[in-house]
């Protein structure tokens, strides 16, 4: 079976901006986890697509909610949030879409 590798990793202008926020070792997880998601971008946990909300869509710009979208833990309770897009040409690009905090997740996935 052939491994998929991330040609790029990319943080959404929410991602970003959330980023700059992140104390520390939150920054520093976030960093190796971009490292690890473009050798796996299948490293995280897929969230499933009947939780993939269609408000996602609207807060990333898109319009329409992603195929998929997949989470990773950080230190002090936060999350991410991202996908991956692949075109043959391309390769496969990850985004990350959301940087928030564990409770804001669950409410945005409709867990609470």
């Amino acid at each position: 079976m052939a491994r998929f590798t991330a040609s790029e990793v990319r943080l959404s202008p929410r991602a970003a901006q959330a980023r700059s926020r992140l104390e520390r070792k939150q920054r520093r997880r976030l960093d190796w986890w971009i490292s690890r998601l473009k050798l796996d971008p299948f490293a995280g946990d897929q969230i499933p697509k009947a939780r993939i909300p269609s408000s996602l869509a609207k807060r990333s710009g898109f319009s329409r909610p992603p195929a998929n979208a997949w989470s990773f833990e950080l230190p002090l309770a936060f999350r991410g949030i991202y996908t991956l897009s692949g075109h043959p040409a391309a390769g496969v690009a990850l985004i990350i879409l959301e940087i928030l905090s564990h409770k804001e997740c669950e409410h945005l996935l409709g867990y609470r």
